[in-house]
């Protein structure tokens, strides 16, 4: 019986100091992430009407997107980004995005382009497009 007590307190210790390590290595990270990169969805980019998930990086004169697992190129995002409405995810592509996400309906010249991003990084990106659209 004891035995039993004392096997089942070690592997609760264990498990404990797993979780804190896995918790310093995340905040590590995050304290550690560059603020001029925010992950998002597009649609729309260079006439791929499905989203490709992704970062976008921010610099002084544009937006660049690229790709999640940086296999292709960076991508410009244009210059004329013009944000038009934002919406939840329809039905259909909640297969595709987190359902929590936020799309953000933007117009350009080169057409229509739409971000899907997540509700804590919404204030960030709109920010993001309203100042780049002031350039």
């Amino acid at each position: 019986m004891i035995e039993a007590v004392l096997w089942v307190l070690l592997g609760g210790g264990g498990v404990a100091l797993v979780f804190q390590a896995k918790l310093r290595r995340s905040k590590a990270r995050s304290a550690t992430e560059v603020p001029d990169v925010i992950a998002m969805a597009v649609k729309g980019l260079a006439g791929k009407q499905r989203w490709r998930h992704g970062r976008v990086r921010t610099t002084t004169e544009h937006l660049t997107w690229q790709p999640w697992l940086r296999v292709g190129s960076a991508l410009p995002l244009p210059v004329d980004l013009n944000p038009v409405g934002q919406r939840r995810p329809r039905v259909a592509e909640m297969w595709t995005m987190n359902p929590q996400a936020v799309i953000i309906e933007c117009q350009s010249s080169a057409g229509g382009l739409s971000l899907g991003v997540m509700p804590w990084n919404l204030e960030r990106v709109q920010g993001l497009l309203h100042r780049h659209r002031a350039q």
